[in-house]
């Protein structure tokens, strides 16, 4: 009989003439598990219990049955009967892995690396993936390098650039990505990973590529029509962002991050019911999601609607304390209120952030808003030197020169606002008015 590749070795009296070991297996791998039980136990009653495979088989059972201390008995059973075979200790070790107990499950995995007489990748992997879970993500680098060199495939290289991602070497993970793409065909999961990475490092058309392949491989690849959503959405290209998030929705109904862009996206189309929709929809899926939270009160803020976006601020900024924008936000939303607390709620976002120009330029319309208007030149000048660099945003600039010019409507002498803001190299931005001002929208519920 053919030896089962699932055990290294075996004994020769179990592969004898009329041995069904193969019976065994073939009912393991058809899902016929309750006949492979019973052949399991007619086997160990016809061997004294010593049917070292059915003992194996029954516990691989039993582990895809979520019994794992079931499970780890009978591959203990294994181990007394041949204790220099290292599969069922690995089996052992993934039992405590699924378990959560992962550093017994690591001590397992180095004690079948011992017994090993070869480098075996799936035991460098597995390496890999407890010392990531215990938070040793230095030890997991190295095991992950060891399954790589130990020809683990797409496997092997995927887990080593999300582990060199984990410990900051972006540019590592990069490389990491690219040689497991050289050297195998690899999966749209591992495509759609390495594309959204280059993504991030500000490489979109070889991220394109990447996720364009990973679509092309599988049409239903969530994270790679995320990805190219976000892509599209950035160039403006707001339509077909919208289908690749239907896409990515179709694939995986209860994405927040889906749901959420798709909010955003129908608010760049002026769609606010069907905006709030998504976004509801979002927070519904992950209420303790800092960002859901956010993106709501963001709409519902302009939606003018600022109670219901306080709530939703309020909670985002009680899951990201130091978010400074979020707390920007709630000053607006509490301006709008008329709070008290408005200044306050200003002042601790330019606490959080006092280099954003954005957030001082916020500060400065409060206090042109409260008739502050010396404490309003101090902000738009501290702005305007913020703004100063080899790329300005034009957008923020225009926002500075209005602000000065309504600042000198007022009275404020030219002597005192800042100089002007340099235009720098970015091409103007076109000007567009504000229509959710005009529209009449559902009023606040108080």
């Amino acid at each position: 009989m053919r030896k089962h590749s699932i055990l290294s070795e075996k004994t020769n009296e179990e592969f004898h003439h009329g041995s069904r070991n193969w019976l065994l297996h073939a009912h393991y791998v058809r899902g016929e598990h309750a006949a492979c039980l019973n052949l399991a136990d007619e086997l160990q009653i016809q061997s004294d219990n010593t049917h070292r495979y059915a003992h194996f088989i029954k516990g691989s059972v039993l582990a895809d049955a979520g019994r794992y201390q079931e499970a780890l008995d009978k591959f203990h059973s294994c181990i007394r009967l041949q204790p220099q075979d290292p599969e069922p200790l690995k089996q052992v070790a993934k039992c405590f892995f699924r378990q959560g107990r992962f550093q017994l499950s690591l001590e397992a995995y180095l004690e079948a690396d011992k017994l090993a007489k070869y480098p075996d990748a799936d035991i460098y992997c597995a390496l890999a993936n407890c010392a990531w879970c215990l938070g040793d993500i230095e030890h997991g680098v190295e095991w992950a390098k060891a399954a790589v060199q130990a020809n683990g495939g797409e496997r092997a290289g995927a887990l080593l650039a999300r582990l060199l991602l984990a410990y900051g070497d972006t540019d590592g993970a990069l490389a990491a990505y690219d040689h497991t793409l050289s050297l195998h065909a690899c999966s749209a999961d591992t495509l759609a990973a390495a594309g959204a990475l280059r993504l991030r490092a500000g490489d979109p058309r070889q991220a394109f590529q990447l996720l364009g392949a990973a679509l092309s491989q599988q049409p239903t690849q969530h994270a790679a029509a995320l990805a190219l959503a976000a892509m599209m959405l950035q160039h403006k290209d707001v339509d077909a962002g919208l289908a690749r998030l239907k896409a990515a929705l179709t694939a995986h109904t209860t994405c927040v991050a889906a749901h959420s862009n798709l909010g955003l996206a129908l608010l760049a189309k002026k769609k606010y019911i069907a905006a709030l929709t998504c976004l509801q929809r979002a927070v519904w899926a992950a209420p303790l999601s800092a960002r859901a939270n956010h993106n709501l009160g963001l709409v519902l803020l302009i939606c003018k609607r600022p109670a219901s976006a306080f709530c939703r601020l309020a909670s985002a900024t009680t899951l990201q304390p130091l978010q400074p924008y979020t707390v920007l936000l709630i000053a607006m939303a509490l301006e709008r209120l008329r709070d008290s607390r408005t200044d306050s709620a200003y002042f601790r976002a330019v606490a959080l952030s006092p280099e954003d120009p954005l957030i001082r330029l916020n500060l400065a319309g409060r206090h042109a808003r409260s008739g502050r208007f010396e404490k309003a030149v101090e902000e738009a000048r501290v702005t305007v030197e913020l703004l100063r660099g080899d790329k300005p945003d034009t957008q923020l600039a225009s926002s500075v020169a209005t602000l000065m010019a309504l600042l000198r409507d007022a009275g404020v002498s030219l002597s005192e606002l800042p100089a002007s803001v340099p235009e720098g190299d970015i091409p103007p931005v076109e000007k567009t008015t504000n229509s959710t001002r005009k529209e009449h929208l559902a009023p606040d519920e108080v």
